[in-house]
Order: structure tokens, then sequence, then C-alpha cells
């Protein structure tokens, strides 16, 4: 009797392990297959911000080291501008809207006071691009991308 008893006790605990374990397994795979999709819509987003700060950084280089007068700064700030006003706000952080709004002063007001427009440009430029390089650290999680590293 003692037998057939601990053989149906061994059974239950076989069965409830064998349920425990697939509901482990099934809870483990959707876990996975949702990080599994959040990590592939992230890597989307990386890759436009990375993108897009590699795209204003070059024109705002651009706008810092050619003549106004020229037909390439024209483009330039024309691209500069369908940046600012839509694209860029997709995936840019708040300290590179701060310096996207610094540059964009500078351009309209054609310099401030006690510089020459050509050395603002330049200042807003770097700012700009350093501005990118933190927020491309911070979404990317390379420290050594840092400058207080």
């Amino acid at each position: 009797m003692n037998q057939q008893r601990a053989l149906k006790i061994i059974g239950i605990v076989v069965a409830l392990a064998s349920v425990v374990g697939s509901a482990v397994a099934f809870v483990y795979g959707s876990w996975r297959d949702v990080e599994t999709r959040r990590l592939e819509a992230r890597k989307l987003f990386l890759d436009e911000q990375l993108k897009r700060y590699t795209e204003v950084t070059r024109i705002a280089a651009i706008l810092a080291t050619t003549d106004k007068k020229s037909a390439e700064f024209s483009t330039a700030e024309h691209r500069f501008w369908s940046l600012y006003w839509a694209e860029l706000a997709l995936v840019e952080s708040k300290k590179v809207e701060a310096a996207m709004v610094a540059m964009g002063r500078c351009l309209k007001s054609g310099g401030c006071s006690g510089c020459t427009r050509a050395a603002d440009l330049q200042h807003c430029a770097l700012a700009l691009a350093h501005a990118c390089r933190e927020s491309l650290s911070e979404s990317w999680g390379v420290r050594d991308w840092r400058y207080d590293n």
C-alpha cells in the first residue's frame, strides 16, 4: 500500500513539475519574443538617430565653414531647417534640441553681439556635434564616447 501511495505521489509531483516547467518555458519564450521585438525596434531608432545626427553635423560643418553667399551654404541652410522642423525631432535628445535651437537662432540673427557670424556658427556647429556625440553615447550605452570619462 505504501508503494502505491508513493507512486501516486511521485506521479503527481512529476505531472506538476511538467506543468510548471511548461509554464516557465512559455513565459520565458514570450518574454524573449517581446525582448527581441523591443531590441529590433530600438535598433531601428538608433540607426535612424545615428543617420540624422551624422547628417546634421555635416550640414552644420558646411554652414560653419562655407561662404554664406555660396550656393552650397544656401543648400545646407535649407537642409538644416528641414531637419530642424521635423526629421531630427523624431530622434533628438533635449541637448541636441537645445544645440539646434542655438544654431537656428544664430542663422536667423546673423550672429551674437561681439562676435562675427562665422565665429558664432563655428561655435554652434561644434556645440551641436558635441551634443550629438553625448546623445549617441547615452543611446548606445557607450561611456567611452563621453567627455567626462
